[in-house]
């Protein structure tokens, strides 16, 4: 399983959105304004780890993946009380290899490709043979949990 943390960027949007940093001690920048999107989101497969500042690299076109990142085709149980979320929903996300993998990270993007969350996955780096899938199983990716 593969935990996330906070893309500092996304962070920032957070924080700006949810504290007293506007005029008249209101919240600042809406989430609304700046937000994630309306479509779906992005799971994107790196070959080098991610950080709060950057990115990793992508891993490319391979079969089932298209370069910056597999949508995700249901939404998720909501966070209640704090709790994580995890993903994918209801069905694993496959890539089948085109070339051999090295596989580090992984990146929940907005539907703009903006990177909101990312994560090393356990065990990495996961090799992968061509020919061979790669699966984000059903709950395999956890986010928040404050």
């Amino acid at each position: 399983m593969a935990q996330t943390a906070m893309d500092s960027a996304f962070s920032t949007r957070v924080l700006n959105a949810t504290l007293p940093v506007g005029t008249s001690a209101s919240p600042g920048t809406a989430l609304a304004v700046t937000g994630v999107g309306a479509t779906a989101m992005k799971l994107k497969i790196t070959s080098t780890a991610s950080t709060a500042g950057s990115g990793g690299t992508d891993i490319g076109a391979q079969t089932g993946y298209a370069s910056g990142g597999m949508s995700f085709a249901n939404a998720c149980a909501v966070s209640s009380a704090g709790s994580s979320v995890t993903m994918p929903a209801t069905a694993a996300m496959t890539l089948t290899a085109t070339s051999t993998l090295s596989i580090v990270s992984l990146e929940i993007l907005d539907s703009g490709s903006g990177r909101v969350w990312f994560g090393n996955w356990t065990g990495q780096p996961i090799g992968v043979a061509i020919g061979n899938s790669f699966s984000a199983a059903v709950a395999a990716i956890s986010a928040g949990g404050f």
